[in-house]
């Protein structure tokens, strides 16, 4: 499958509204799946309107989100959808030789992105090293912003597992980036392939080990679009979604 650039509708928190977003595709090789926008992602993209109140510790809707950390964001769809419609900042991350193409898409959507008050920039985190953030030099705003935090309310991911080693290495990034605090929340959504039932197993496990535990799911219905232009039929795959919260935590005296 060669090079392709596809549009991507999202629906806004305002009531009949969408943004586009548009989202570059280098040729796909089994070694990067990451340069592929999987059914979870565009599924995901399309929730954030829908999840703004489960994932903000504020009252009001108005006040804006913390920083959003996203880890192994591959083209970008899921966190420059989050930037865009909850008009908030996030750190899309993935490995080195994925970066070059996200910073091309949020480049791609610095406009639509700034016009909703939102950033986006990216960054190299390897889960085997979670306490290494290296920003890139390029940046959807003005300049890439210096405070980023070291641990974030929020942390999302899409279909981010498909190895034996990868339930281990997510739950640890997230145990390492997620910030200590009742309001924090992880976001994974992936789907249903049955050659990786044991590997989602295993990482609710780890995640649970933790001091993780899972307090919402939902399922949905996505598609793989993998035309060539030729008219082939999108291939239909199950979606879950799983939010994660810090067990209770004593509270300290007063």
């Amino acid at each position: 499958m060669g090079n392709i650039t596809r549009d991507f509708r999202v629906p806004t928190m305002t009531q009949d509204t969408a943004v586009t977003i548009a989202i570059h595709e280098p040729v796909l090789t089994e070694d990067n799946l990451g340069l592929k926008t999987w059914a979870s992602s565009y599924v995901l993209a399309k929730k954030w309107a829908g999840l703004a109140s489960h994932i903000s510790s504020s009252s009001s809707c108005n006040d804006p989100l913390p920083w959003i950390l996203e880890l192994g964001a591959g083209t970008g769809l899921v966190g420059i959808a989050a930037a865009t419609v909850l008009a908030t900042k996030i750190l899309l991350t993935d490995l080195p030789e994925i970066v070059p193409n996200l910073e091309r898409n949020i480049e791609a959507n610095s406009t639509v992105v700034a016009s909703r008050n939102g950033s986006a920039q990216a960054a190299v985190l390897d889960w085997s090293d979670p306490a290494t953030i290296v920003p890139s030099s390029k940046t959807g705003a003005a300049q890439p912003d210096d405070n980023i935090p070291e641990q974030f309310m929020i942390i999302v991911a899409a279909d981010p597992i498909y190895s034996k080693e990868q339930p281990v290495l997510l739950a640890q990034t997230i145990a390492y980036r997620l910030a200590r605090s009742p309001s924090a929340r992880a976001v994974i959504e992936w789907p249903i392939r049955e050659a990786y039932a044991q590997e989602r197993n295993d990482f609710k496990s780890e995640m649970a080990a933790r001091d993780l535990e899972l307090f919402r799911e939902e399922s949905d219905v996505g598609f793989d679009d993998w035309s060539t232009g030729r008219e082939e039929e999108p291939s239909e795959v199950e979606c879950w979604m799983g939010m994660w919260r810090w067990k209770v935590m004593p509270v300290p005296p007063a």
